[in-house]
């Protein structure tokens, strides 16, 4: 009988590591989406056209960049809004939904949708 008993436990025990397993699969494969759109990041050079750019730098400051000029910016994010103020007063400050598709940044605003393409580090604009 003892012999019964212990192979039931043993059983039982291997049934229980086994859904707890199956669990801990399944919820990472759940989870990794979520941390792959998290690793996507607004820090970078992007452009509209390779002409219109703009840069993102970590400490929340970044340029316009167009042929001619550069138009300094520092820039904050909250939520899924991109709030983007100029230091030149006569330029427009910016108010923006941002999200990715694919490897693209899509800024929405009250003046349109633009989407960008991410710029190589050896081809960045100085």
């Amino acid at each position: 009988m003892k012999k019964i008993k212990k192979t039931k436990i043993k059983r039982f025990i291997l049934l229980i590591i086994s859904i707890i397993a199956i669990f801990f699969l399944i919820f990472a494969i759940i989870k990794k989406p979520e941390e792959k759109e998290k690793s996507k990041t607004i820090i970078g050079t992007w452009t509209t056209d390779g002409v219109t750019n703009y840069q993102f730098n970590k400490n929340g400051t970044g340029k316009l960049i167009v042929p001619l000029s550069e138009y300094e910016f520092t820039y904050k994010i909250e939520d899924d809004s991109l709030l983007i103020d100029f230091k030149n007063e006569k330029s427009t400050d910016s108010k923006y939904k941002f999200y990715f598709e694919d490897e693209k940044l899509i800024l929405e605003g009250t003046n349109g949708k633009f989407t960008f393409k991410k710029v190589e580090e050896k081809k960045k604009f100085h």
